[in-house]
């Protein structure tokens, strides 16, 4: 439903008020965020051992102790169930002054706080959300977090590596002294490039790249497309048998992306392909701009694969100091006769990986 929210002014101050009340009661913070039409409820508790507080964030799902209290207090004052994602957001308005607008605040006061509400930008919500999906529970799937995957992907964010930038400065001392956290981040991460393929806001390229240069030129007008095109192309590649035509997609002179990994895996796979293919490495790929720099990089970057990465990568990859495995380039397309027997006989080898996942 929608309704005119100066109707419900007084109701939803009761309501937050008593739901503030609740929460207190239970020694937890409440967090309501609203961004524009969406809403977001976030549950955050702490525990103090007298030598450091550690704070817990927790989603909230259809019976979480936030959702349960904001939709009882509403309830309480002739509010409907859904009062909190269809009345809220209207009582904010619209435009760059509305995060001062009533009902942000503290509830039932700012000397006793138990339920805070903010307009929040996605900069704010985005990484809460996702440091509140690290401990999901069985009741939030990824519908309950399809309104910041919308979010995020509005704000640009639509590449985990993106996002891992913007939750970096939140998890940087708590992923290096616990394991486990730093496991489930990389789950996180995966699943949110999935999310957002699933809900349609995942990275769209504007064409079909032809040619490692048409893959220099999307990723230059947007960084994040680089593994997206390269994948394309390299599925264009695979299904192309005229070697004439193969070796035409290599020839043109890619435009240096303003990313020097990036344009380091440009001159690896160009090269790389070449090889593979039995054609010529076309001579750009050997120029400065394309053979990386002087660190090495891991693709992907997981500890335990690094001793199985350093035997297997291929040359065009290792002496750019790209290291990954047997076939970085390995996707749906790539021809099963083709494959390297790199693996054979090893049983606990590391399963090869789409581009997508290795060049972002």
């Amino acid at each position: 439903m929608t309704a005119s929210a100066h109707i419900y002014l007084d109701l939803v101050r009761r309501a937050l008020n008593l739901a503030g009340e609740e929460l207190r009661s239970h020694r937890v913070i409440g967090e309501i965020m609203v961004h524009e039409r969406s809403v977001i409820l976030v549950c955050y508790s702490w525990a103090d051992d007298r030598t450091r507080i550690e704070a817990d964030i927790a989603l909230e799902g259809r019976g979480g102790i936030v959702r349960q209290a904001v939709v009882g207090a509403g309830r309480s004052v002739g509010l409907p169930n859904d009062w909190v994602e269809d009345i809220l957001p209207a009582a904010f308005g619209h435009g760059p002054s509305a995060s001062a607008r009533f009902p942000t605040g503290l509830y039932p006061s700012w000397e006793r706080p138990g339920l805070r509400v903010l307009a929040a930008p996605a900069n704010l919500l985005v990484p809460m959300t996702f440091l509140a999906s690290l401990r999901l529970r069985d009741d939030i799937g990824y519908d309950a977090l399809e309104p910041a995957i919308r979010i995020a992907a509005q704000a640009g964010i639509k590449r985990a590596e993106r996002l891992r930038r913007l939750v970096a400065p939140y998890l940087e001392r708590r992923a290096k002294e616990d394991g486990e956290l730093a496991r489930t981040l990389e789950k996180r991460l995966s699943q949110f490039e999935y999310a957002l393929d699933r809900f349609g806001c995942g990275l769209v390229l504007n064409a079909t790249p032809k040619s490692l240069a048409d893959v220099a030129a999307l990723a230059g007008e947007d960084g994040d497309c680089f593994g997206l095109a390269s994948g394309e192309f390299q599925q264009a590649f695979y299904v192309e048998k005229d070697k004439a035509v193969q070796q035409a997609m290599l020839d043109p002179v890619p435009s240096p992306t303003g990313d020097p990994k990036d344009d380091a895996w440009l001159g690896a796979i160009g090269e790389h392909l070449a090889q593979r293919w039995g054609l010529e490495a076309p001579p750009w790929t050997q120029e400065a701009a394309f053979m990386g720099g002087q660190r090495p990089y891991f693709w992907p970057d997981e500890t335990l694969a690094r001793d199985i990465q350093i035997v297997e990568t291929p040359p065009a990859f290792r002496r750019r100091l790209l290291f990954t495995y047997a076939e970085p380039l390995m996707n749906a397309k790539f021809p099963n006769d083709r494959r390297s027997e790199c693996h054979s006989g090893n049983e606990g080898a590391a399963p090869q990986l789409s581009p997508e996942m290795l060049l972002r």
